[in-house]
Protein backbone atom coordinates (compact mmCIF):
# COMPACT_ATOMS: atom_id res chain seq x y z
CA UNK A 1 0.00 0.00 0.00
CA UNK A 2 1.19 3.57 -0.46
CA UNK A 3 -0.30 7.28 -0.33
CA UNK A 4 -0.60 9.17 -3.50
CA UNK A 5 -0.04 12.09 -4.22
CA UNK A 6 -3.21 13.30 -2.84
CA UNK A 7 -2.63 11.32 0.33
CA UNK A 8 -5.35 8.50 -0.24
CA UNK A 9 -3.55 4.98 0.22
CA UNK A 10 -3.90 2.94 -2.80
CA UNK A 11 -2.80 -0.85 -3.57
CA UNK A 12 0.13 -1.23 -5.94
CA UNK A 13 1.79 -4.28 -7.25
CA UNK A 14 5.72 -4.07 -7.82
CA UNK A 15 7.71 -6.38 -9.63
CA UNK A 16 11.49 -7.38 -8.22
CA UNK A 17 12.13 -10.09 -10.61
CA UNK A 18 10.92 -9.00 -14.21
CA UNK A 19 13.27 -7.42 -17.04
CA UNK A 20 12.13 -5.50 -19.52
CA UNK A 21 14.70 -5.05 -23.16
CA UNK A 22 17.09 -5.70 -20.35
CA UNK A 23 16.02 -2.76 -18.35
CA UNK A 24 17.10 -3.24 -14.63
CA UNK A 25 14.54 -4.87 -12.23
CA UNK A 26 11.98 -2.79 -9.71
CA UNK A 27 8.68 -2.04 -11.75
CA UNK A 28 5.58 -0.70 -10.51
CA UNK A 29 2.37 -2.54 -12.27
CA UNK A 30 -0.09 0.01 -13.40
CA UNK A 31 -2.68 -2.48 -15.02
CA UNK A 32 -2.58 -6.01 -15.62
CA UNK A 33 -5.82 -7.07 -17.96
CA UNK A 34 -5.87 -10.92 -19.74
CA UNK A 35 -9.42 -10.77 -21.06
CA UNK A 36 -9.21 -14.92 -21.26
CA UNK A 37 -10.02 -15.03 -17.90
CA UNK A 38 -14.13 -15.50 -17.48
CA UNK A 39 -14.17 -12.90 -14.52
CA UNK A 40 -12.71 -10.35 -16.10
CA UNK A 41 -14.50 -7.04 -17.33
CA UNK A 42 -13.52 -4.54 -19.79
CA UNK A 43 -12.59 -0.96 -18.03
CA UNK A 44 -15.37 1.46 -17.87
CA UNK A 45 -15.27 3.26 -21.85
CA UNK A 46 -14.83 -0.06 -23.92
CA UNK A 47 -17.47 -2.65 -24.85
CA UNK A 48 -17.10 -6.37 -24.09
CA UNK A 49 -16.81 -9.04 -27.06
CA UNK A 50 -17.32 -12.47 -26.22
CA UNK A 51 -17.07 -14.53 -29.63
CA UNK A 52 -14.83 -15.42 -31.11
CA UNK A 53 -12.51 -14.02 -28.41
CA UNK A 54 -13.32 -12.55 -25.22
CA UNK A 55 -11.99 -8.88 -25.70
CA UNK A 56 -12.54 -5.15 -25.10
CA UNK A 57 -13.46 -2.64 -28.34
CA UNK A 58 -14.25 0.47 -28.90
CA UNK A 59 -17.65 1.05 -27.92
CA UNK A 60 -19.06 3.89 -30.11
CA UNK A 61 -20.30 3.05 -33.64
CA UNK A 62 -18.76 6.21 -35.95
CA UNK A 63 -15.36 6.90 -36.17
CA UNK A 64 -13.11 7.90 -33.56
CA UNK A 65 -11.33 6.68 -30.47
CA UNK A 66 -12.72 4.83 -26.88
CA UNK A 67 -10.25 5.89 -24.03
CA UNK A 68 -9.90 4.19 -21.23
CA UNK A 69 -7.36 6.09 -18.66
CA UNK A 70 -4.65 3.96 -15.99
CA UNK A 71 -3.89 5.72 -12.97
CA UNK A 72 -0.44 5.41 -11.70
CA UNK A 73 -1.60 6.81 -8.17
CA UNK A 74 1.16 9.61 -7.71
CA UNK A 75 3.86 7.02 -8.10
CA UNK A 76 6.92 8.69 -10.34
CA UNK A 77 7.99 7.54 -13.25
CA UNK A 78 10.78 7.67 -15.94
CA UNK A 79 9.82 4.57 -17.95
CA UNK A 80 6.76 2.68 -19.27
CA UNK A 81 7.14 -0.67 -20.52
CA UNK A 82 4.64 -3.13 -20.95
CA UNK A 83 2.46 -4.98 -23.86
CA UNK A 84 -0.61 -4.91 -25.84
CA UNK A 85 -2.44 -8.15 -27.69
CA UNK A 86 -5.46 -7.06 -29.59
CA UNK A 87 -7.28 -8.67 -32.98
CA UNK A 88 -8.04 -7.48 -36.45
CA UNK A 89 -11.86 -7.18 -37.14
CA UNK A 90 -12.36 -6.38 -41.19
CA UNK A 91 -10.62 -3.77 -42.65
CA UNK A 92 -8.03 -1.77 -40.27
CA UNK A 93 -5.57 0.37 -42.49
CA UNK A 94 -2.83 1.25 -40.25
CA UNK A 95 -1.38 5.02 -40.96
CA UNK A 96 -3.79 5.59 -43.83
CA UNK A 97 -6.11 8.07 -42.19
CA UNK A 98 -2.63 10.32 -41.34
CA UNK A 99 -1.12 10.00 -44.87
CA UNK A 100 -4.38 11.62 -46.85
CA UNK A 101 -4.00 14.50 -43.56
CA UNK A 102 -0.71 15.21 -42.53
CA UNK A 103 -2.47 17.74 -40.38
CA UNK A 104 -3.51 15.38 -37.80
CA UNK A 105 -2.19 15.01 -34.52
CA UNK A 106 -1.31 13.10 -31.87
CA UNK A 107 -5.54 14.10 -30.17
CA UNK A 108 -6.67 13.05 -33.53
CA UNK A 109 -7.76 9.74 -35.00
CA UNK A 110 -4.03 9.00 -36.49
CA UNK A 111 -4.02 5.48 -36.49
CA UNK A 112 -6.28 2.39 -36.93
CA UNK A 113 -4.88 0.59 -33.95
CA UNK A 114 -4.76 1.90 -30.10
CA UNK A 115 -2.51 5.01 -28.74
CA UNK A 116 -0.61 5.14 -26.00
CA UNK A 117 -0.22 8.27 -24.29
CA UNK A 118 0.29 10.04 -21.03
CA UNK A 119 -0.29 14.09 -20.03
CA UNK A 120 -3.52 15.57 -20.11
CA UNK A 121 -4.42 17.76 -21.59
CA UNK A 122 -1.70 17.70 -23.78
CA UNK A 123 -0.68 14.30 -24.77
CA UNK A 124 2.81 12.84 -25.19
CA UNK A 125 3.45 9.37 -27.04
CA UNK A 126 4.62 6.66 -25.37
CA UNK A 127 3.58 4.36 -27.88
CA UNK A 128 1.62 3.12 -31.01
CA UNK A 129 -0.13 -0.36 -32.13
CA UNK A 130 -1.17 0.07 -35.46
CA UNK A 131 -3.12 -2.64 -37.43
CA UNK A 132 -2.95 -3.41 -41.12
CA UNK A 133 -5.55 -4.70 -43.44
CA UNK A 134 -3.49 -7.56 -44.77
CA UNK A 135 0.22 -7.89 -46.42
CA UNK A 136 -1.09 -7.72 -49.95
CA UNK A 137 -3.08 -4.68 -50.54
CA UNK A 138 -1.70 -0.81 -51.76
CA UNK A 139 1.20 0.52 -49.97
CA UNK A 140 -1.14 3.02 -48.79
CA UNK A 141 -3.20 0.34 -46.51
CA UNK A 142 -0.15 -1.60 -44.95
CA UNK A 143 2.19 -1.21 -42.19
CA UNK A 144 5.43 0.58 -42.86
CA UNK A 145 7.19 -2.85 -42.14
CA UNK A 146 5.12 -4.93 -44.97
CA UNK A 147 7.02 -4.80 -48.20
CA UNK A 148 4.57 -6.30 -50.37
CA UNK A 149 4.51 -3.52 -53.23
CA UNK A 150 7.17 -1.18 -51.65
CA UNK A 151 8.19 0.77 -48.29
CA UNK A 152 6.42 3.61 -47.21
CA UNK A 153 8.00 7.25 -46.90
CA UNK A 154 8.79 8.32 -43.42
CA UNK A 155 6.73 10.78 -44.88
CA UNK A 156 3.82 8.44 -44.18
CA UNK A 157 4.82 7.63 -40.60
CA UNK A 158 3.25 10.38 -37.91
CA UNK A 159 6.61 12.72 -37.09
CA UNK A 160 5.31 12.65 -33.54
CA UNK A 161 5.43 9.03 -33.03
CA UNK A 162 8.92 8.44 -34.38
CA UNK A 163 10.10 4.78 -34.66
CA UNK A 164 7.54 3.76 -30.97
CA UNK A 165 5.22 1.44 -32.76
CA UNK A 166 4.20 -1.77 -33.22
CA UNK A 167 2.30 -2.46 -36.74
CA UNK A 168 0.97 -5.70 -37.43
CA UNK A 169 -1.89 -7.35 -39.63
CA UNK A 170 -4.40 -10.04 -38.36
CA UNK A 171 -4.17 -12.32 -42.03
CA UNK A 172 -1.52 -12.26 -45.18
CA UNK A 173 -4.14 -12.61 -47.58
CA UNK A 174 -6.66 -10.40 -48.64
CA UNK A 175 -9.01 -9.29 -46.15
CA UNK A 176 -12.71 -9.63 -45.52
CA UNK A 177 -15.23 -8.00 -44.29
CA UNK A 178 -17.40 -8.45 -40.49
CA UNK A 179 -14.31 -11.00 -40.34
CA UNK A 180 -12.74 -11.25 -36.67
CA UNK A 181 -9.24 -12.48 -36.82
CA UNK A 182 -8.76 -14.40 -34.05
CA UNK A 183 -6.03 -16.99 -35.00
CA UNK A 184 -2.95 -14.26 -35.45
CA UNK A 185 -3.29 -12.36 -32.95
CA UNK A 186 -2.05 -8.36 -33.45
CA UNK A 187 1.60 -6.98 -31.93
CA UNK A 188 2.58 -10.45 -30.29
CA UNK A 189 5.28 -10.74 -32.92
CA UNK A 190 4.46 -13.56 -34.38
CA UNK A 191 2.65 -14.79 -38.10
CA UNK A 192 4.05 -12.27 -40.28
CA UNK A 193 4.83 -13.27 -43.99
CA UNK A 194 7.59 -13.42 -45.86
CA UNK A 195 6.94 -9.90 -47.33
CA UNK A 196 6.86 -8.61 -43.66
CA UNK A 197 9.45 -8.01 -41.01
CA UNK A 198 6.73 -6.16 -38.18
CA UNK A 199 7.73 -9.28 -36.51
CA UNK A 200 11.05 -8.18 -35.57
CA UNK A 201 10.74 -4.66 -35.64
CA UNK A 202 11.03 -3.23 -32.51
CA UNK A 203 10.58 -7.14 -31.37
CA UNK A 204 7.57 -7.48 -30.57
CA UNK A 205 5.48 -7.94 -28.03
CA UNK A 206 7.22 -5.77 -25.35
CA UNK A 207 8.22 -2.48 -25.40
CA UNK A 208 9.64 0.18 -23.51
CA UNK A 209 10.04 3.87 -23.07
CA UNK A 210 11.78 6.58 -21.58
CA UNK A 211 9.53 9.36 -21.54
CA UNK A 212 12.03 11.85 -20.23
CA UNK A 213 11.60 13.79 -17.45
CA UNK A 214 10.46 12.14 -14.41
CA UNK A 215 6.44 12.72 -14.06
CA UNK A 216 3.30 11.38 -12.14
CA UNK A 217 0.98 11.36 -14.90
CA UNK A 218 -1.76 8.73 -15.59
CA UNK A 219 -1.67 6.53 -18.90
CA UNK A 220 -4.62 6.44 -21.23
CA UNK A 221 -5.58 3.93 -23.73
CA UNK A 222 -7.19 4.56 -26.47
CA UNK A 223 -8.63 2.04 -29.21
CA UNK A 224 -8.96 4.21 -32.42
CA UNK A 225 -10.48 3.42 -36.18
CA UNK A 226 -11.08 6.23 -38.93
CA UNK A 227 -14.37 4.15 -39.80
CA UNK A 228 -17.26 2.91 -38.70
CA UNK A 229 -17.52 0.11 -36.42
CA UNK A 230 -18.99 -2.12 -38.72
CA UNK A 231 -16.01 -1.75 -41.01
CA UNK A 232 -12.95 -2.19 -38.74
CA UNK A 233 -12.05 -2.59 -35.21
CA UNK A 234 -9.18 -3.72 -32.93
CA UNK A 235 -10.02 -4.57 -29.75
CA UNK A 236 -7.63 -5.77 -27.26
CA UNK A 237 -7.55 -8.88 -24.99
CA UNK A 238 -4.04 -8.53 -22.89
CA UNK A 239 -3.47 -4.86 -22.11
CA UNK A 240 0.03 -4.98 -19.28
CA UNK A 241 1.59 -2.01 -18.60
CA UNK A 242 4.50 -0.82 -15.42
CA UNK A 243 6.41 1.81 -14.98
CA UNK A 244 9.64 2.63 -13.11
Amino acid sequence: WVKNSSGVAVKVFCDLTSQFQGNPTGWTRVVKLNMSSPTEQCPTGLKLITDPKRSCGRNIEVPGCSSVVFRVSGVPYRKVCGQIIGYQVSSPNAFYQYQIDNSLTLNDVYVDGVSLTHGSPTRKHIWTFAAAIDERASDRFICPCTHAQQSLPDTAIPPFIGSDYFCETGTQDTFEFDRFYSNDPLWDGKGCGPQSTCCSFNTPPWFCKDVGEKTTNDIEMRICGNEALTNEDTPVEIVELYVQ
